[in-house]
């Protein structure tokens, strides 16, 4: 990967930590924000290297800036992995619908276990795992959310944000 192309995925994580502290409302075990616009973004413009890179960092930085330590490194593999996925999707809105329910499905997953796992860990692991799958589910309807309202937002913003990196890769 070129520094150029480094650059602009710093500059991409950046603007996504901005605009998810802007919107994030709060789950029973976490929030939602508008994490996802910067990793579809990333993802579509740079492949699943740029969508894993944007993904996994903003998730950490995320959560360590929001006051959640505990779902950081959770944050980093889940984030990376659906950046990762999401960078195979072809230039047709199929394609980009296909890699965002893939994508969509290891964040909204990742998550169900991850907060399932933390709180079992967090219950003392007394609290039965059924248990604590249930309790975690209360999440999974903000995280669909969360990816459908971060995919549309990346269709809107996407052409221009195209057009601002050819013009870069132009002048080079």
């Amino acid at each position: 990967m070129k520094n150029k192309e480094m650059t602009i995925l710093g500059v991409v994580i950046a603007i996504n930590l901005v605009l998810s502290n802007i919107v994030r409302l709060p789950t029973p075990t976490g929030f939602v924000s508008l994490v996802e616009v910067g990793i579809f973004i990333a993802a579509w413009q740079f492949g699943p290297r740029g969508g894993a890179i944007v993904g996994g960092i903003t998730g950490i930085l995320l959560d360590l800036l929001a006051g959640y330590p505990q779902w950081m490194i959770l944050s980093l593999i889940i984030h990376g992995s659906e950046g990762y996925l999401l960078g195979f999707s072809s230039e047709t809105l199929a394609g980009k619908t296909k890699s965002m329910l893939a994508g969509g499905a290891v964040m909204v997953i990742g998550y169900w276990l991850g907060g399932a796992g933390l709180n079992w860990l967090m219950g003392g692991m007394e609290m039965q795992i059924k248990a604590a799958l249930v309790a975690s589910a209360a999440d999974m309807p903000a995280n669909v959310l969360q990816v459908f309202v971060g995919f549309l937002l990346a269709l809107l913003i996407n052409p221009a944000v195209s057009k601002i990196i050819q013009q870069q890769h132009l002048e080079s």
